[in-house]
């Protein structure tokens, strides 16, 4: 076995030293990573240990050859001739995630690949209706193209985020074929769709509303514009990110739905591309901002939330939700990065996915509400026992001993 993972790595190191590989190999193919999820993409090119594919969708996916199936390393050596040498070379992991389960290592979507649909025009209902490939944006009022194009990539970026994540996740719109996202030129009809002052955006069961300031619109004429200097940076991340969690939300812990919301946005998120890699920086000024705001960088807290269902997050007080953004944080960050690569936070989450597809399955099938009756658990009994795999039969002192250790060997130290 020791030798097969050396073979292939020395075949990622070998390809890594060739040169770019472009266009020319654009053809889409089903590519396969080692623990058998498919994606249909095409190679746009091989750039040192990583490969970069461009999904049906348009996004580009950043990809470590070491994860993918030894007949997908084979098709890429055949591509440049390539043969391995008799003597395995140094195994590199640096640059690559390792693991059964891992985070990809970036994920972008190219604007001009993106195919903007103009729908509905009501000038008298200020309604103007504008499809991607998996939203649909009703504006308030008219947006120029390019604008559309710099909405839907942020909306899109998150979408293919999900298709790259190994959870096995699939998230579907409640209703219809497309995803809906409401975008309000005004504080009322912000308001109307269910805003509060002080908020930029808001989501509801099976749809997100983003103000056009948050967007960062401007007039010009007739039609509203793009201004980057106006958008808040990651706003549409953290609205999307509960979008397309869906039915997964009720089934896990309230810290790990927060917590990635907050992750993915202000971590992970720059300027259109995320990036799982070197984030430790990301993360102490995320960190320093909310400390600022109040928060504290409490064990106790930090346990109670480890735990705390979602019938506890009922208080919507502005410092109790900087500090429970805070903490489900810190939960992922741990999980997902300093403990055993992320593997048992990622198993974690693929375990919630799979239930939440049987319930899905469930209702499309009956046509109602409910879970199968197969499963007699509520969803904070399923959410419970998830915690408890996670935990394996750590007490509370385990854990905040795990905690500190492993803040503490990233720079960061909790309050006494």
């Amino acid at each position: 076995m020791k030798a097969r993972v050396s073979l292939l790595l020395t075949a990622a190191i070998l390809l890594g030293n060739l040169p770019s590989l472009h266009a020319q190999a654009a053809e889409m193919r089903v590519w396969t990573n080692q623990q058998g999820r498919t994606v249909k993409a095409a190679l746009v090119e091989v750039s040192g240990a990583n490969i970069i594919l461009q999904l049906e969708s348009g996004a580009k996916s950043t990809v470590a050859i070491a994860t993918l199936a030894q007949s997908d390393q084979i098709y890429l050596q055949a591509m440049k001739g390539a043969t391995l040498p008799k003597s395995p070379l140094a195994p590199v992991t640096a640059t690559a995630p390792t693991g059964p389960l891992a985070w990809p290592t970036a994920v972008e979507v190219n604007p001009k690949a993106l195919t903007i649909v103009e729908g509905l025009k009501d000038e008298a209902a200020r309604r103007y209706h504008y499809q991607s490939g998996s939203f649909e944006y009703v504006s308030y009022a008219p947006l120029t193209g390019t604008v559309m194009k710099e909405v839907a990539t942020d909306f899109e970026l998150v979408r293919s985020l999900f298709s790259s994540l190994p959870w096995d996740w699939h998230p579907k719109p409640k209703e219809g074929t497309h995803f809906k996202v409401f975008l309000p030129e005004t504080d009322e009809e912000f308001t109307a769709l269910g805003g509060t002052d002080g908020s930029a955006a808001g989501s509801n069961e099976d749809y997100v509303f983003v103000r056009f300031s948050a967007m960062g619109f401007k007039k010009v004429g007739a039609r509203y514009a793009y201004d980057a200097r106006q958008k808040i940076e990651g706003q549409v991340v953290g609205m999307t990110t509960r979008l397309m969690l869906g039915d997964m939300r009720g089934l896990v812990h309230p810290w790990a739905m927060l917590g990635l919301e907050k992750f993915f946005r202000t971590v992970a998120y720059h300027k259109g591309t995320f990036s799982f890699s070197e984030l430790e920086s990301e993360l102490k000024a995320v960190i320093k901002e909310d400390l600022d705001a109040g928060a504290k960088l409490d064990m106790k807290s930090l346990i109670a939330s480890l735990h705390a269902p979602w019938s506890a997050q009922r208080d919507n007080a502005r410092q109790i939700r900087v500090q429970n953004y805070l903490n489900g944080l810190l939960l992922v960050y741990y999980f997902g990065f300093l403990e055993n690569q992320g593997t048992g936070f990622h198993q974690y989450m693929r375990e919630a996915a799979s239930e939440a597809l049987a319930w899905r399955a469930y209702r499309e099938t009956n046509g109602k509400s409910g879970r199968p009756q197969d499963r007699s658990k509520n969803s904070e009994d399923i959410a419970n026992g998830f915690l408890e795999k996670l935990l394996a039969g750590r007490n509370d002192e385990a854990m905040a001993a795990g905690l500190t250790a492993g803040f503490k060997s990233i720079g960061i130290k909790f309050e006494d």
